[in-house]
């Protein structure tokens, strides 16, 4: 009831709550702890609760909530426990190849295209799959001559096209130049009657990824926390049950390492039903490097790793999207 003793008892016990609130804010200025404080008058907002707030301190009209809060800050103090002495990711150097290619999507008004996006990954020690950009059909033999007999896919390469699959701008494993022909063929016929007017460079052609656990990796730039790294299981884990795990950017290898222990299915990347574990140490390595890329290209506004295939020795990246920032010119 504090906060409310004047008005339900005595007008003049407003003195004496006044005091107390002092005596509160100067508590939690020479501890330097936390003080919350629940009171049933809040929703009121008497004197002396309007002076604890005004100095910054919490005030709650449901214990249960102000428990909770309790809760989170414990957890907090245990965190930061953790965290004591950790380095954070090592930084890296932009490169000025990929400085080029973000002003060039910069000036075109577009983000980054698929394949420029797992450049900017390769270029810093992600393991990306390996892939080539076909803009005409007769480039289509390059295809066979690196990949071999190896099942191919082939997706359509646009701005203007994002959701490749609704657009028929997707096909899965080709074999033979003469099924990469037909293919592309299929894919150009769609793609214009998905959008007459977009602007297509080509295919991309890449093999088909070996089986694996899939895995999502995201970045979204938060206007108060700034960039924000997030890691989940892919398909049903991360659309239906939202199993992901968030951090703020930059990170330790301490926090990348809690981000794979804190998912509810990470029993499935230690191995289930006689299948081997994937290899974590390769996971958190990628959202280190993830994040040391975030840091180096503040051009890079998202960024969506999806699916990340995870193998027991290590991850391979099979798709990849980077939306470019608009508002920040290349340095």
């Amino acid at each position: 009831m504090f906060g409310g003793y004047h008005t339900r008892f005595a007008e003049s016990l407003l003195g004496g709550e006044m005091r107390a609130a002092e005596s509160m804010i100067e508590l939690a200025r020479r501890c330097g702890k936390p003080l919350v404080i629940y009171s049933l008058y809040a929703p009121v907002k008497p004197p002396a609760l309007r002076r604890l707030h005004e100095a910054g301190l919490p005030v709650y009209a449901s214990i249960e909530h102000a428990v909770k809060v309790l809760q989170a800050l414990a957890e907090r103090g245990i965190y930061l426990q953790q965290q004591h002495g950790q380095p954070l990711q090592a930084s890296v150097t932009p490169l000025e190849s990929m400085q080029a290619m973000f002003a060039r999507a910069q000036n075109e008004g577009r983000d980054l295209f698929e394949y420029e996006a797992k450049s900017l990954l390769r270029a810093h020690g992600i393991a990306v799959a390996e892939e080539l950009v076909a803009h005409n059909v007769d480039e289509l033999g390059a295809a066979i001559a690196q990949f071999g007999d190896r099942p191919l896919a082939m997706k359509v390469v646009s701005k203007d096209i994002l959701h490749k699959s609704d657009a028929g701008g997707v096909k899965l494993n080709l074999a033979g130049e003469a099924a990469l022909r037909e293919a592309y063929d299929q894919i150009m016929t769609s793609c214009r009657a998905y959008d007459p007017k977009a602007d297509i460079r080509g295919v991309l052609v890449t093999p088909m990824a070996k089986k694996g656990t899939e895995a999502i990796v995201g970045v979204v730039r938060d206007p108060i926390f700034g960039p924000v790294l997030m890691f989940g299981l892919g398909g049903i884990f991360v659309e239906i049950l939202e199993d992901v795990a968030f951090r703020a950017i930059p990170l330790s290898r301490h926090d990348a390492g809690l981000m794979v222990d804190q998912l509810k299915a990470r029993k499935i990347l230690a191995g289930v039903r006689g299948e081997r574990p994937v290899d974590k140490e390769a996971l958190v390595d990628l959202l280190l490097k993830v994040s040391s890329i975030v840091t180096a290209y503040p051009q890079l506004s998202e960024l969506d790793l999806n699916p990340v295939i995870a193998y027991p020795d290590g991850y391979a990246v099979v798709d990849a999207r980077i939306i470019t920032n608009r508002s920040i010119l290349n340095p």
